[in-house]
């Protein structure tokens, strides 16, 4: 062998040594990666075990008598409820001792005593306004009043509820007259009482509680927020409750909340609550019918008529006047029906919730002014006649049936003249709640995704 050729072999055996080492140390690199990778990965999970081994240690109540509440207080709950709520008996061992709590947690899962009852426990009545509820509808403040009274006026506890539509004389005499330590309000009217010299000072306010704080951003209430904050203590707890947990509410609880971490509760109660998931509840049995605005009244008269005697029904539709006309003609057909909405009076409103609570009308025509906040206990059917103008007020507009563990059933009327834009977040909600999408809404899926939709309103 020539030494040309002899070279030339050498040359390519070391070439050959050279890119198997290569390959070896590629080979070896990758195994380093994918350790590396799968080290980073068992160490994400085991942050995320050791993040539910400290929710699972994080102190609960689980009966009304490991409570430090008053023994009245006790008594009573016991006898309204075989236990306290997953929101109370979390939300309850924070709030007694003192530390800032963020609360998410679906509608009617008891969150109003989950803050009220702390506020009692924690109050000296001294005689100036101790604690501040800020709620972001008059249907609501009045219901947090009335929980108010029933578990605390018996016991020393005076309450004041203050809200817009009503006579704000009469209120500006009972926040003089009744001394109160717990105010209950809206936040448009309690700026303005805070505005009129010696009528409402929050300068010894201890505890304040926002309550649907993700209603209130969306209501455009953060200046009056803001403004309600500036003239409370520096040093006071704040409880912050709320049905879901976008980053709008997460900013605002940024700004309030105590800065040490670890005077800082979050308890997130349901699928998607600590993630702002939007989350239909699964108790909820969700139903869809394909109707355009001529076929409605028929369908709504059948399902109606097809329900048991003792069922209590919301029907919801998106304009004043559709909800007036349903209400007439409902009526007309002897069904005890009343009506909500924004342009009845606030005395009108209250006597048409009133009569539906108390099951002398069970049958509710609304807007969406009664899909949040309020608690009416034994609704078994929610119709929605038009589409919600938006997913929120959907899962909402549901959540009035199916609470505290009860079973629920929703009907929606779905138009192809003016609803597809809605199919794709809808078909989601009802999928991850575990309901069955009819294979005819399934079609309309593949438009263009969104979460959120706009439904003009039907023509009337």
């Amino acid at each position: 062998m020539s030494d040309e050729k002899r070279a030339k072999k050498e040359k390519k055996a070391k070439k050959a040594k050279k890119a198997k080492k290569e390959k070896r140390s590629s080979r070896d690199g990758a195994v380093e990666g994918g350790e590396a990778k799968r080290a980073k990965r068992e160490a994400r999970t085991e942050g995320e075990t050791a993040d539910a081994d400290a929710n699972a240690k994080r102190a609960r109540f689980a009966s009304f008598a490991e409570t430090p509440f008053d023994e009245a207080i006790v008594a009573r709950l016991s006898s309204a409820f075989p236990s306290p709520s997953p929101i109370q008996a979390a939300a309850w061992p924070a709030a007694c001792a003192g530390k800032d709590v963020v609360a998410v947690a679906k509608t009617g899962s008891g969150k109003t005593l989950a803050f009220l009852l702390p506020m009692f426990h924690g109050m000296k009545r001294h005689g100036g306004v101790e604690g501040l509820v800020v709620a972001p509808t008059r249907e609501l403040a009045i219901q947090i009043q009335a929980e108010a009274e029933k578990f605390g006026a018996a016991h020393g506890f005076q309450s004041v509820v203050v809200y817009g539509g009503a006579s704000a004389y009469e209120q500006k005499n009972a926040l003089r007259t009744k001394k109160p330590c717990l105010v209950i309000g809206t936040p448009g009217r309690l700026t303005d009482l805070m505005s009129q010299e010696g009528v409402l000072s929050l300068a010894e306010l201890s505890v304040i509680v926002l309550d649907e704080a993700d209603r209130m951003l969306d209501m455009g209430f953060e200046p009056q927020i803001k403004q309600i904050f500036g003239a409370t203590p520096t040093k006071r707890q704040t409880l912050l409750f709320s049905a879901t947990w976008p980053k709008s509410v997460r900013k605002l609880a940024a700004g309030y909340l105590n800065q040490d971490k670890s005077c800082v509760e979050e308890i997130f109660i349901g699928e998607g609550a600590s993630d702002g998931e939007l989350a239909a509840n699964k108790a909820i049995t969700q139903r869809f019918i394909e109707a355009r605005d001529h076929e409605k009244d028929e369908h709504l008269y059948n399902l109606i008529c097809e329900f048991p005697d003792e069922s209590r029904v919301v029907v919801f539709a998106n304009t004043k006047r559709r909800v007036e006309n349903l209400a007439k003609t409902f009526a007309a057909e002897g069904f005890g029906t009343v009506s909500v909405h924004g342009d009845k009076s606030q005395a009108d409103r209250e006597a048409s919730l009133r009569k539906f609570v108390e099951n002398k009308a069970p049958l509710m025509m609304a807007t969406d002014v009664a899909a949040r906040g309020l608690d009416i206990k034994g609704v078994t059917h929610v119709i929605n006649y038009d589409m919600a103008r938006d997913v929120e007020s959907y899962v909402h507009r549901i959540g009035r049936t199916g609470r505290a563990g009860e079973l629920g059933a929703a009907v929606t009327f779905w138009n192809v003249d003016y609803d597809k834009p809605c199919t794709p977040a809808l078909c989601k909600i009802a999928r991850d709640a575990g309901q069955a999408v009819p294979d005819w809404l399934a079609k309309y899926e593949k438009i263009k995704e969104s979460k959120q939709w706009r439904v003009k309103d039907a023509h009337l």
